[in-house]
């Protein structure tokens, strides 16, 4: 694996293929690092790492750690990663991935398995959410169907249930890659603006808006 890293300096270096309920990914190393691409965009640990990276350090997390996340789409573990051996936060974290084929691929290249403090909720992150009881501190959002928003994400009732969970920050990543997404990425705006307090947009990567709801 060592080889594979150094040689992915000058070209993308292949670790495994597989498929998901929305396609086929690739864990690759590029650059040195490894990281789960779909067939148009990366999925965790490339530029996404780098968005929420950029995220949490403007919101100040490492200052004002929160007591619990819940984590919505958690793909190869980015952010958990990320909360965990960056910023050093020991806060129990709660992730849903409708995906069995994305939590198994983040056990085995990832070591998500291995992280303490986390559950893992297999479902449908549009249905799970109304079952959960808890309020967190920090919740996140990243719902994705390779680069599109997954059904629902931008609905008025989902916003309502993220306030229901949320008692202090949203983070809620959207793609603009199109005038199809641009238009959901403005309906998921207008949707947080109904029933939070306030919504700052963070415009990262070219492409990704984060709306930052308390």
């Amino acid at each position: 694996m060592r080889f594979r890293a150094l040689l992915s300096w000058l070209w993308p270096m292949p670790v495994d293929r597989f498929t998901t309920l929305h396609g086929p990914m690739e864990v690759r190393y590029e650059g040195g690092a490894l990281v789960l691409n779909s067939e148009r965009g990366n999925q965790s640990f490339g530029s996404l790492h780098r968005v929420w990276q950029d995220v949490f350090q403007r919101i100040g997390l490492k200052n004002s750690p929160p007591t619990s996340v819940l984590l919505l789409g958690l793909g190869g573990g980015s952010v958990v990663r990320i909360l965990r051996e960056e910023l050093r936060l020991p806060c129990p974290i709660t992730a849903i991935e409708l995906d069995p084929a994305m939590i198994a691929a983040g056990n085995r290249h990832f070591g998500l398995s291995q992280v303490g403090g986390l559950q893992v909720i297999q479902g449908d992150a549009m249905v799970q959410i109304h079952a959960l009881r808890e309020r967190f501190d920090l919740v996140v959002v990243d719902l994705f169907d390779d680069l599109d928003l997954a059904r629902g994400a931008d609905s008025l009732g989902f916003a309502h249930a993220l306030r229901d969970r949320c008692q202090g920050t949203l983070c809620f990543n959207t793609v603009g890659h199109d005038a199809a997404s641009w238009a959901r990425c403005e309906r998921v705006a207008v949707n947080l603006r109904k029933v939070f307090v306030t919504v700052d947009e963070l415009r990262l990567e070219g492409v990704n808006r984060v709306f930052i709801a308390r």
